[in-house]
């Protein structure tokens, strides 16, 4: 009988494995029907296997799916900082951090700032040294506030997180000061929006992501028209439409040719 138990605890954590390396591949399609088809009683491997669903759920974007099989996470027990309590933890980290996202890509701002909160206060233990996730944590819990009007905090914590951002990695610095500057915006103060602003659309310009240039040139357009500088407003505008034109986005298409619309209503002309 014990002969049979770790043969079947050795075929799950083989199965595990496979559906790891699969999911770290990008091949979540590959990963489900394996993890599905996993029959369990084990509530250590269950909480395990639903990780791994959760991680597959999100990266397919089913966000429902992925909420609901990662919503029942367990409470982390503070122990004797053991390996095994440390392995739970970053099990606990990833997983809170998917969780956050499913729950932003539903709507529930609410929901997501608690889990990525949760996420940065497991994050706070020194054994757990995952500077990567503690950076979209603190990324993520910014956007959620910026999403619900929070301007001063969500400057708070994008400016916390540039502080967690290596200074080479060009697209995820490019997009903290791009959210910087929609809640300088926000709040009204236009002058350091411009250079969060400008800060954004130089980092997108240099990793020469034309999609993300489009959308730093539409907000800064955005900016000066408010500052009453129309001429760089419809330069800016006008750069976002050429860009938005070259990748066939008709949606920035629109968005470009109604905003250079509204700067000549506001030139008189």
């Amino acid at each position: 009988m014990a002969q049979n138990q770790d043969i079947r605890n050795q075929d799950l954590r083989m199965l595990l494995f496979r559906a790891r390396l699969l999911l770290e591949e990008g091949q979540a399609d590959k990963a489900l029907p394996i993890l599905e088809a996993i029959q369990n009683d084990n509530e250590g491997e269950q909480q395990e296997i639903a990780y791994f669903l959760g991680w597959c759920y999100v990266s397919s974007k089913r966000w429902d799916d992925a909420a609901r099989v990662l919503s029942p996470l367990p409470q982390f027990v503070e122990g004797d900082g053991g390996e095994e309590s440390r392995i739970d933890r970053v099990h606990l980290v990833h997983s809170l951090l998917r969780l956050g996202q499913a729950a932003v890509n539903l709507g529930q701002f609410e929901d997501a700032s608690r889990h990525y909160s949760k996420c940065l206060k497991v994050l706070q233990n020194k054994k757990i040294q995952l500077p990567e996730a503690k950076l979209k944590a603190r990324y993520g819990l910014a956007m959620t506030y910026l999403m619900r009007g929070l301007h001063a905090a969500a400057i708070q914590h994008y400016e916390l997180a540039l502080g967690l951002c290596p200074i080479d990695n060009d697209e995820e610095m490019g997009n903290i000061y791009y959210g910087l500057c929609q809640a300088y915006v926000g709040s009204g103060n236009l002058i350091n929006a411009k250079l969060a602003g400008e800060k954004a659309l130089g980092l997108h310009e240099r990793g020469a992501d034309r999609h993300l240039e489009g959308l730093d040139h539409n907000m800064l357009g955005h900016i000066y028209l408010n500052l009453g500088d129309y001429r760089a407003a419809s330069d800016h505008y006008t750069e976002a439409l050429s860009l938005a034109a070259s990748l066939n986005s008709h949606k920035m298409i629109m968005i470009n040719c109604a905003s250079l619309a509204e700067v000549r209503l506001a030139e008189g002309r």
